[in-house]
């Protein structure tokens, strides 16, 4: 990552005691890759590339702000060229004293996806084609939106609280007297050798409710995560799902296994994942996904194979 940074003059403030410096970070990455399922849809070839920017300000009395900026174009799905957008710009962060509060238009809903675990694969082995529902695996309908979200320590845990004030509203923007609110916490802590999350969130505008916890530890060399999660709606079945990962490295390449068991009334789904990435330097390097699905509640259920390389800038 290259960085940029440029000295901005004092401004003379009653509240901040010494000038202000800006950072900007300008970082870049790319990537390209085949993906199979379907024998009969062929092989598809997928790239694209992003560019990244991190703007921050030390007010020069223990208060940062920050924002970020990016301009990409989806190297894991497929998007038509005219997508090439701009994206950020969106939140403002403000820490201070190991805390940090988030307001803007694209704050995730605390709590919701823990205890979500076993996809280890990236998103482009999805493009293979099997496996394109699975039942139980899914959280609130309603995932993010414009809001405020505190981060702070209380004792050994880290607990992150999110009040979103519009969750479909996709804008710089929104007015208190919306209905569709959501809320959410989650409360990671260390227990011995073990690290825990508890989330718990509610998504006013679908009538849902979401609850999870997870747990990691280091085991044989390497880091085993196991959680389970239950979504619960107000009418029709909710979601349950609970699973296992496990990630090591061997002679230098980063390999990670899942398992993933979601339930949503009768129809069940099993996933099965396996990741491999290997640094060939310079900041590049080659990857291989595999997923396996099967279960009452998998659409199209199969295999998908995704490889390829990525490169860092």
């Amino acid at each position: 990552m290259k960085k940029l940074v440029m000295a901005v003059s004092a401004l003379s403030a009653a509240m901040f005691s010494t000038s202000a410096n800006a950072d900007i970070s300008v970082s870049g990455s790319a990537g390209v890759g085949v993906s199979s399922g379907i024998a009969a849809a062929g092989t598809q070839v997928t790239n694209g590339a992003a560019l990244s920017f991190a703007l921050s300000s030390d007010l020069g009395n223990g208060v940062t702000v920050s924002t970020s900026a990016g301009i990409s174009l989806d190297s894991n799905d497929e998007k038509a060229l005219s997508t090439v957008n701009a994206t950020g710009l969106s939140n403002l962060t403000i820490a201070t004293g190991g805390s940090s509060v988030v307001i803007g238009g694209d704050i995730d809903i605390a709590g919701d996806g823990v205890g979500e675990v076993g996809g280890v694969a990236g998103d482009l082995v999805d493009e293979g084609g099997y496996n394109v529902t699975l039942s139980g695996m899914g959280g609130l309908t309603e995932e993010d939106g414009y809001g405020f979200a505190v981060t702070t320590a209380v004792g050994g845990a880290t607990v992150t609280a999110s009040f979103i004030l519009d969750s479909d509203g996709a804008k710089n923007m929104a007015t208190t007297d919306d209905a569709n609110t959501a809320t959410g916490v989650a409360v990671s802590l260390p227990v011995g050798n073990m690290s825990i999350t508890l989330g718990a969130a509610n998504d006013e505008k679908n009538s849902q409710s979401v609850a999870g916890g997870e747990v990691s530890m280091a085991l044989g060399g390497g880091t085993v995560k196991a959680g389970m999660a239950e979504m619960s709606p107000t009418t029709g079945n909710g979601n349950s799902t609970w699973g296992v990962t496990y990630s090591t490295t061997m002679g230098g390449a980063s390999v990670s296994v899942g398992y993933t068991n979601g339930a949503s009334g009768s129809s069940k789904s099993t996933r099965t994942e396996l990741s491999v990435s290997q640094s060939i330097g310079a900041g590049a390097s080659l990857f291989l996904d595999l997923q396996n699905a099967s279960g009452s509640g998998t659409t199209t259920a199969g295999t998908n194979v995704a490889v390829g390389t990525t490169f860092s800038f």
